[in-house]
Order: C-alpha cells, then structure tokens, then sequence
C-alpha cells in the first residue's frame, strides 16, 4: 500500500499519529507539497488521487484510491486488527464511532472559522466574519460535547482508539498552528490532551514558518476567544 500525504493539518495527522500508534511501517509514504501548491505537481497528479483535491489518500495497491480520512482509518483498522482501535465490542465500537463523528463535525466547525477568519487564508476564501462565528461557536459546543463524553485515561477506556487519533489532530492543528487553546472549562479535554501530548506518536509537526507567523492570532484576527 501507498499513503500520500502532507505533514501538518488535521487530517494528514490524523493518519500518521494512528500508524504511530498501531506501528504499521509497512506502508509506503509519498509526502507531496501542501496542497495549496499544485503548481509544484505533475499535471493532473492530485486530480487522479483524488477528485476533491485533498490529502491524505491512500493506494491499497489493488486499483482502490481512498480519499477521506476517516474511512482510511477504518480500512487501516480491518488491515490490520492486532491492537484494537475500534472496540472490541459492538457498543465499544459505537462509542468510538461516536466520538469520531463529534470531533470530525467540530474540525468542520473549526475549518469554518480559520478560513473565513484568518488573513492566512484570504487568498484562497472571501473572508466573512459572521460565518466565522457561527464555525467558532459551533466549534466550541462540540468541544464541550466532547468534554461531557471523555471517560477515561483516553477519550474512552484506558487504550487509544481512533477517535484519540482524530481529536488529537484537530487539538494540536488548533493551538499550534491557529494559536486558539482548548476552552478552561473543558478539564477533562485539557487533562487528556496533555497525556496524548506526551506519546511518541505525537511528535510535533513542522508547519510553514510564513504561515505560522500569520496563522497563530486567530482569536485576535477575529476577536473570538473561545
């Protein structure tokens, strides 16, 4: 199999923090230039891969592209099931499927706001202040969604599942690269985060440093503080 991929951003780290943790090296990783750049690719490359213009994709090396994080995650999962992380049971496994579709949904929330709120993004997004406090707003209930739900060393039991693996891209995306923390009155999130923060899996990514300089004052761009 055949993984392309970028560095940083939620959803390239949602995949590379669960090969980490399942320690899968067996799959080959094509990193590609953020795909705000594709005038540094092949023509058509990225349409090939995928018609959303989107990373990660994943080769499973039998003529079947997957484009969407999530649904790479749960291949990966079927591929390989040594350490589970899904859940060994049916209710397990809708637990996680639970949480993932809550931190998927806040990533979208939060995409919402950066985009139409940060001058990171002005050239590829009108900007437009009220969409970007609907995302803030919408972003931070599902947080504290989150919060009411975490159970646990992890976000549910005491081994890490797949939902870990989502929420904590979206987490270290959120205050590394956008500057915006997790809310205080979400201990449990805050708690979690610091001991995901200390995993080998989590070791930081490198973001573009012209872009960092702008990225990391998105409260104060947008005059949100979550």
């Amino acid at each position: 199999m055949k993984l392309y991929n970028f560095g940083w951003g939620p959803y390239p780290r949602r995949i590379a923090t669960y090969l980490a943790e399942k320690e899968i090296t067996d799959i080959e990783l094509v990193e590609v230039e953020f795909p705000h750049r594709p005038e540094l690719w092949p023509d058509g490359f990225l349409l090939k891969l995928n018609p959303a213009h989107s990373l990660p994709v994943l080769d499973n090396g039998r003529g079947l592209l997957i484009g969407q994080s999530i649904a790479i995650l749960e291949y990966l999962e079927e591929q390989y099931p040594a350490r589970n992380m899904l859940g060994a049971t049916p209710e397990d496994r809708a637990v996680t499927r639970e949480l993932v579709s809550i931190f998927d949904e806040a990533t979208s929330f939060f995409g919402l706001w950066a985009r139409q709120g940060s001058p990171v993004n002005a050239d590829r997004h009108r900007p437009n202040a009220a969409a970007a406090a609907f995302g803030a707003e919408r972003y931070v209930n599902k947080l504290r969604v989150a919060e009411a739900k975490q159970n646990g060393s992890f976000l549910f039991g005491s081994t890490p599942t797949i939902a870990d693996c989502v929420a904590a891209a979206l987490i270290e995306f959120t205050s590394q690269f956008y500057g915006v923390p997790l809310p205080a009155d979400c201990p449990k999130l805050l708690a979690w985060f610091a001991r995901m923060g200390e995993r080998p899996s989590m070791h930081p990514p490198k973001y573009p440093a012209e872009m960092l300089e702008v990225s990391r004052h998105l409260q104060e761009q947008t005059n949100i503080f979550a």
